[in-house]
């Protein structure tokens, strides 16, 4: 017998795994009776969320504009906070039906944690980017040229990828 096939008959003599029916809260909530269907619920949570596009817009622009204001003080070590400002505006423009600027938002992201890992930082890239949130904001969150994400994606292509 080898070892290996030792090793598998003793694990044959450790105790069965037990599976145990839980039920969470969430279950027991969703099989009381009454309360509403799903789609009413996503219905009404969207409703709540056009409720507040508004106010969400100008939070938008605010980041918008405090990355500008950022990127042109060209600070010596930008990864962390020019990363952290891109993330705020991914999660932000996800609750919004703004899928150009969620992209470009997300793409900033890509080419700062490319840069950063492959420690070869380029302003141009990020400049690009900037302008490209500060436009799509401009049309409301979506684009009408599809050239200009299609731009972006050959920025981040052409970022050295990290590994």
């Amino acid at each position: 017998m080898t070892a290996a096939s030792k090793a598998v008959s003793q694990d044959v003599s450790k105790p069965a795994v037990r599976i145990r029916d839980i039920t969470t809260s969430l279950q027991r909530q969703m099989a009381r009776p009454g309360g509403i269907d799903i789609e009413a619920a996503v219905a009404a949570a969207e409703q709540g969320l056009e409720g507040r596009r508004e106010e969400t817009l100008r939070v938008i622009q605010d980041k918008v504009q405090a990355l500008a204001a950022f990127c042109a003080g060209r600070p010596a070590a930008p990864e962390a906070e020019l990363y952290a400002i891109a993330s705020v505006l991914v999660d932000t423009a996800g609750f919004l039906d703004m899928p150009a600027f969620y992209e470009a938002a997300y793409s900033l992201c890509e080419v700062v944690s490319r840069m950063s890992a492959a420690e070869a930082w380029s302003w141009p890239s990020i400049d690009v980017h900037v302008h490209a949130l500060s436009l799509i904001l401009g049309e409301g969150g979506v684009a009408s040229d599809a050239t200009l994400l299609a731009g972006l994606r050959a920025v981040v292509d052409r970022t050295p990828a990290p590994g």
